[in-house]
């Protein structure tokens, strides 16, 4: 870090802050974002109801009937001048299925990137993608990877129904949609693993700052990948 990453709160709302982070580099503000996620809900805050981090900015929502904006300000401000080692990224393969009914957008997108799909595809794969944040649907991976030639255009017109597993792609960032739902970025392909499962504990196996590693599979071996993913031991 080449200078200090300084946070800044601001009223959003009655019962919320919005934690503005300032640093001077992306993985500087990120890390601090990741780090209030993981430590103000078990710093016994009182009144503190949830904390949603994302890229570089954080929300604290809290009980008006409990405490007030200036407690809560000051517990982020504590947790954030709080030293800490951010944990080490555990890493999970996913298999995905490129291309035809499984990724249909994969032909335009590479087109879009002046690639063939096969290129897009080794470029998918090439590299670890970082977990940035979780978010919706029930808990969707937003992940930064590999450089890519130019940013990839959502959809004009989202589809109302993508399939659970979709592995999907926006301006420099992947994603894979966890369960069947609407969505506008461009689909690719499609894992058989399921991400999100209720039986277990946590339901995604994955969090931020774990890192996903894409494999390219046929879809004759979609049932011998079906099987949730585990970090490498």
């Amino acid at each position: 870090m080449t200078g200090p990453t300084r946070v800044s709160c601001h009223e959003y709302g009655d019962a919320a802050v919005l934690v503005d982070i300032e640093g001077d580099t992306y993985d500087d503000r990120w890390d601090v974002a990741r780090r209030l996620g993981r430590s103000l809900p078990d710093a016994g805050v009182p009144g503190l109801v949830d904390v949603v981090a994302t890229f570089q900015d954080v929300v604290v929502t809290f009980d008006p009937l409990v405490t007030d904006t200036d407690a809560i300000r000051s517990a982020i401000v504590e947790q954030a001048g709080r030293p800490g080692a951010s944990a080490l990224p555990r890493r999970f393969h996913v298999p995905a299925v490129y291309g035809g009914e499984h990724g249909p957008d994969l032909a335009d997108v590479a087109a879009e990137l002046s690639l063939t799909p096969d290129e897009l595809v080794d470029l998918h794969t090439c590299a670890d993608w970082t977990v940035r944040f979780t978010a919706s649907p029930v808990g969707a991976p937003f992940m930064d990877g590999p450089d890519l030639p130019r940013s990839v255009a959502r959809m004009r017109e989202p589809r109302a129904r993508l399939p659970a597993g979709s592995v999907a792609m926006s301006g420099q960032q992947s994603m894979i949609y966890p369960a069947a739902s609407p969505g506008g970025w461009r689909i690719v392909g499609r894992t058989p693993s399921p991400l999100f499962d209720l039986d277990h504990e946590p339901p995604m196996p994955y969090a931020a700052g774990d890192v996903i590693r894409f494999f390219a599979i046929d879809a004759t071996a979609w049932d011998d990948h079906a099987v949730r993913p585990e970090a490498d031991t």
